[in-house]
């Protein structure tokens, strides 16, 4: 369908209400993308592809899918390093994340720079001490067979969100299955990889067969969101792709029904930021305030 100029787009996109640039917004994309002289490449790299305004749209426009087309019809370096960061994550990511601290940021590639800051601040840490444990595990999982999609971060830059996940796994008392999952693919089909996207995909639900389709759960919203993003053509049948589309859970929704202790030492308020890709419901933030309670002293701030 075709974009009808509306604006519903508007009033969701993350990135129009951070810069109030109205040629950032979905609507200005879809515009300026059929306007001759107007420079694919530059109007793709202006896109989070959280799919917010895909949600919104009465016609169904999907513009986060146009963008990636837009790239990998105009590939450039951006897109070739942003490829081979993310499927050598493995290799790339722990080390770099040191060596960034040894590089001034003046002699710092200007591509690479926020890639190397980024992980840079990542392996730092939040710089807050623990102040919450789980006094008594629910019985969401307790018994069943569990595949841990923990993501690229957790597995390559902060190990101890990996182990924390298994942890909080194992107080479930979920059996914890072998996941040999490879990247979500969500980061790679946006830059313009989609064949290497779709690769990875294959790789992760093959994962998912070879242990009998069990519940996928994950920290990460951004893995989740891509994770029910995967296209048909990766199912055997449509049956295959409505369990799948079943077998995913955000970690957080399984801790709900636990009991929760603060400590004496804790933050007047906290501040959270809702990931760009949920829409609806956000189970984390929801997990957040079940922890906190209603202590007067415990608010919440949202982004």
């Amino acid at each position: 369908m075709d974009c009808i100029l509306c604006g519903k787009c508007m009033e969701v996109c993350p990135l129009l209400r951070a810069t109030s640039r109205e040629e950032l917004s979905p609507r200005s994309k879809m515009l300026l993308g059929t306007m001759e002289g107007e420079d694919p490449a530059r109007l793709a790299s202006l896109c989070l592809g959280c799919g917010r305004c895909r949600e919104k749209c009465p016609q169904g426009v999907d513009v986060p899918a146009e963008v990636a087309r837009l790239r990998a019809e105009h590939p450039d370096f951006h897109a070739w390093l942003w490829k081979t960061w993310l499927t050598r994550a493995r290799e790339l990511w722990p080390s770099t994340g040191l060596v960034s601290k040894l590089i001034p940021s003046r002699f710092q590639p200007e591509k690479l720079g926020p890639m190397l800051k980024m992980l840079d601040d990542v392996r730092s840490g939040p710089g807050v001490a623990p102040f919450v444990t789980v006094t008594e595990f629910g019985d969401a999982l307790r018994g069943e067979p569990v595949m841990l999609f923990a993501g690229c971060t957790a597995s390559h830059a902060r190990k101890r969100w990996l182990r924390v996940s298994k942890e909080l796994l194992s107080g479930l008392g979920a059996v914890l299955l072998p996941s040999r999952f490879e990247c979500c693919g969500g980061s790679l089909r946006l830059a313009g990889c989609p064949d290497d996207a779709d690769r990875l995909c294959e790789r992760n639900v093959n994962a998912w067969r070879d242990n009998g389709r069990p519940t996928i759960v994950t920290p990460c919203a951004s893995c989740l969101h891509s994770l029910r993003a995967y296209p048909e053509r990766m199912f055997e049948d449509e049956l295959e792709a409505e369990q799948w589309a079943g077998s995913l859970l955000a970690l957080s929704s399984a801790l709900h029904d636990c009991r929760y202790e603060l400590s004496d030492v804790r933050p007047v308020s906290i501040g959270y930021h809702k990931p760009c890709h949920v829409v609806g419901r956000d189970a984390d933030a929801a997990l957040v305030e079940a922890m906190l309670g209603r202590e007067p002293d415990a608010r919440t701030v949202t982004e």
